[in-house]
């Protein structure tokens, strides 16, 4: 999951702190103008990924210890603009939630709450004996989902 955001070091400080996971990588990009096998973003790869001449950006790759994987990604050209809340919610199209499943929800629940995230409701809420979820905010508005399996989930919905 790649989230693009108008500030990498707030949305890395949340991945870190509040999250647990580690930055492996934090790079301005693109690192090279030629297409050598050790160059990871040519300035002709991006120029074409964001069809903008002269795009540049700033990328982080943070991994969890149990080997989840978030790419951030603030572009410099173009310069990021910040999706309108009203855009981030369900009237529109699109990838709204980033799901994440853990152990201890209402702990951390509280966690999140405690470090002044806004979650959607003021509650964890249970999905019937499957399990417990809620959803809050990240720095720049959307919506992250996290999910406790319940003791009579069904074993085929245990991915995590």
């Amino acid at each position: 999951m790649c989230i693009v955001t108008t500030n990498i070091e707030r949305q890395i400080r949340m991945w870190e702190d509040l999250m647990g996971f580690e930055t492996k990588v934090k790079m301005t990009i693109p690192d090279g103008d030629d297409w050598a096998p050790d160059v990871m973003a040519p300035r002709a790869l991006l120029e074409d990924l964001y069809k903008v001449p002269g795009a540049t950006a700033t990328v982080a790759v943070l991994l969890s210890k149990e080997g989840a994987m978030i790419e951030l990604l603030e572009p410099h050209v173009p310069t990021t603009r910040q999706t309108p809340p009203e855009q981030l919610r369900y009237a529109d199209t699109g990838i709204h939630e980033l799901g994440l499943v853990m152990e201890g929800i209402d702990d951390f629940f509280e966690k999140v709450r405690a470090q002044g995230y806004e979650t959607q409701t003021e509650y964890v809420w249970p999905c019937a004996t499957m399990g417990k979820t809620f959803l809050f905010y990240d720095p720049d508005g959307n919506l992250i989902q996290i999910w406790e399996h319940g003791p009579d989930a069904p074993a085929e919905l245990r991915v995590g």
